[in-house]
């Protein structure tokens, strides 16, 4: 399955990636346009290794990772990185990702377990 031809992943990648460039414009923010590249390739990189994940074993492992590096990312920035709406956008990037590719239910939060944004 190719993920990255999903409308919604791609807007919901967008809409974040936009909000984390303007919050960054507009306040004296501790993260700077290479951090928000850096997450857009941890999310990219999320949508690759679960597309090709053969179980829902594999595929929690790929969230488990995903969400690890952005923890690392965000400490990285100070907290700043992911606010709320941020994290809102992630978390349903990677539900749907995971729902798409047969893994999990709409409603389930599987990033909650490892989050620390």
């Amino acid at each position: 399955m190719n993920l990255k031809q999903d409308i919604q992943l791609t807007a919901l990648k967008s809409e974040l990636l936009t909000n984390m460039h303007e919050y960054m414009l507009e306040v004296s923010a501790q993260y700077k346009s290479a951090d928000i590249e850096h997450c857009k390739q941890i999310l990219d990189e999320h949508l690759r290794i679960i597309s090709v994940a053969n179980n829902e074993a594999q595929a929690l492992n790929c969230v488990r990772s995903t969400v690890m590096q952005l923890n690392t990312l965000n400490k990285k920035c100070g907290g700043e990185l992911i606010e709320t709406g941020e994290r809102e956008l992630i978390c349903e990037f990677i539900i749907r990702a995971s729902v798409l590719c047969g893994f999990n239910d709409k409603g389930a939060d599987i990033t909650e377990v490892w989050r620390e944004w």
